[in-house]
């Protein structure tokens, strides 16, 4: 089996990553937990800027530049309960953690980070601003919806999102797998 050139395995893992981002967005917390808003940026660029936001709310839930968070560009209610879950970003790990949950959390989340490439070729790029992943949390007081209920993004939205992903995966194995034959043959009919 030939190898994937170093731009199809960046073509193939940026694809991967963004389809990964999109899946998981969906979480359920009780008021007074502590959850973690998973996001996870590029592994192999320096963060210069990090922002967690929330649609319609007025200044961010986390900001993050110049390597340390910046409460004076945060919402108000936010302060204090929101830091790097993980302060060193390893691995691109941009998550936040989101302390002491209530009602009034619930909503959309949003991750962007805006980084600097630290590869010398890309000079030229300069900063790049990537929307990185969307987060629903659902924060409520009362037991859990029964499996039942045919609430949307629910048990069964759940699985046809797990189908769809298969369906998409399937895809690009079957493209990469194309791709991989075709060089396959252009390299025998060259030999002979």
């Amino acid at each position: 089996m030939a190898a994937l050139t170093s731009a199809q395995q960046k073509g193939l893992f940026m694809f991967l990553w963004i389809i990964g981002s999109l899946a998981a967005g969906e979480m359920k917390a009780k008021p007074g937990e502590d959850v973690t808003l998973q996001c996870n940026g590029p592994t192999n660029a320096a963060v210069t800027v990090l922002e967690w936001s929330r649609p319609g709310l007025e200044h961010y839930v986390f900001y993050f530049r110049d390597n340390e968070p910046m409460e004076s560009f945060q919402n108000l209610r936010y302060r204090g309960r929101v830091e790097l879950n993980n302060p060193v970003m390893n691995n691109g790990d941009v998550s936040v953690l989101l302390k002491n949950v209530n009602t009034n959390d619930t909503g959309t989340y949003q991750c962007e980070v805006i980084t600097h490439s630290n590869n010398r070729r890309k000079r030229d790029v300069g900063n790049l601003r990537e929307f990185v992943r969307s987060v629903h949390l659902s924060v409520s007081e009362g037991p859990e919806k029964e499996i039942n209920d045919e609430q949307p993004g629910g048990p069964r939205g759940h699985v046809g999102l797990g189908v769809g992903l298969g369906v998409v995966c399937l895809i690009v194995v079957g493209v990469v797998g194309a791709v991989l034959a075709q060089k396959r043959a252009l390299r025998v009919s060259q030999s002979v």
